[in-house]
């Protein structure tokens, strides 16, 4: 090989050994710039992470706890509406938990209890603060122990549903009380501390003989409870009633006037059989409802004909099934079995109703303190 070819070789590798150094230069600077940017975003991701993260511990709170109150008014819903038990509540929570990466202390079962506790005596509390007309249900539970509870719901007149059923939601608790046994005199003492604050317009219940003394001695408008009735004596009771007497002639009159007639034909009552006319109830009931609902819109000459509905509406409310809904709700949360009896766990059945606004679980947790729930069980089983 010529030594100008050789100088030439040596030339062209140089030249590429410098390139390729230029190249790896720039690539190895590119890899610390890519580096330190994936850094710096992985940086902030965590950061946006935490201030997104959601904590059991953060937000608002009442004073003296330290969990935030969203927190507690979840627990409050898994309990009333999930139908859950006070550990299936905290076991949810370490679900969440575990489920959503959270590093937060998780409410043991009795912390919860106390919530309850507390949120169901403040309810009880703010009740009597209210001085509206009610319709009031009063009925006694079966024995728990030795004991049994008195439960007062009321439903403000001006608030009862005319196209539906009651819900939970509609009524409140109005006074709960524990005893032994609960004559009409010990009813009636109850009933009359209700009444000192509220006017009581008619008390529905079922036929108790303690609870109908009550009403004798307070002078009440009873109207008994249609879903006892109906189970166990229909027909003895209302084959003989004056009410249901005309109510079923005037059916009758109406369906002999408006049988021919082509514009009152779609206000038609249903026929009431003549040996099945009690199980055939129901049908004249829906259909004198639904009279009632579209009263506005009715000609007025089917308003003049129909006019005995309208007297007898303010005492539509004739059944007890929400009370007997309560007590189904506060048999499946009681340990029948348990020795120390009745506690203040009872509170616990003014919460199966509305749901807790923010503002009202902020003073529950602040105003009703847990010595004062064991003062109030001592009362209670005292009275």
């Amino acid at each position: 090989m010529s030594k100008k070819l050789y100088e030439d070789s040596i030339k062209k590798w140089k030249f590429k050994a410098i390139s390729r150094r230029k190249e790896n230069d720039y690539l190895k600077s590119r890899n610390k710039e890519l580096a330190e940017s994936r850094d710096n975003w992985k940086q902030k991701y965590q950061s946006e992470k935490l201030s997104h993260k959601i904590s059991f511990s953060q937000g608002k709170k009442a004073k003296r706890h330290q969990y935030n109150l969203d927190v507690v008014a979840f627990v409050i819903e898994l309990y009333k509406y999930g139908g859950m038990s006070l550990r299936s509540c905290r076991h949810t929570l370490i679900c969440l938990h575990l489920f959503l990466d959270l590093n937060d202390k998780i409410p043991s079962h009795t912390s919860i209890r106390n919530w309850l506790c507390k949120y169901g005596a403040y309810r009880l509390e703010s009740t009597k603060n209210k001085s509206d007309e009610y319709v009031v249900y009063v009925d006694e539970s079966i024995s728990f122990g030795s004991e049994k509870i008195l439960l007062f719901l009321g439903v403000p007149v001006d608030s009862i549903p005319k196209d539906r059923s009651l819900s939970h939601s509609d009524v409140e608790v109005l006074g709960v009380e524990i005893g032994q046994e609960w004559t009409g005199e010990q009813v009636a003492k109850e009933l009359s501390k209700i009444a000192s604050t509220k006017t009581i317009k008619y008390v529905v219940s079922d036929e108790g003989t303690n609870l109908k003394s009550t009403y004798k001695l307070l002078d009440y408008s009873h109207i008994e409870d249609c879903t006892h009735i109906l189970a166990n004596h229909l027909k003895r009771l209302y084959n003989e009633d004056a009410d249901f007497k005309l109510f079923s002639k005037l059916i009758g009159n109406l369906r002999q006037k408006w049988y021919l007639s082509k514009n009152n034909s779609s206000y038609m009552p249903p026929s009431m059989r003549g040996k099945m006319r009690f199980a055939n109830i129901f049908p004249c009931v829906n259909w004198a409802k639904k009279i009632l609902q579209t009263w506005d819109d009715l000609p007025s000459s089917v308003q003049e004909q129909v006019l005995f509905l309208k007297e007898k509406e303010e005492f539509i409310l004739c059944s007890s099934d929400i009370i007997e809904s309560y007590f189904g709700k506060i048999k499946t949360k009681i340990n029948q079995n348990s020795r120390s009896g009745l506690t203040e766990f009872i509170f616990t059945i003014a919460t199966f109703g509305k749901t807790f606004s923010a503002e009202e679980a902020k003073n529950a947790l602040e105003n009703i303190k847990c010595k004062e729930l064991k003062l109030k069980k001592i009362t209670k089983q005292a009275a």
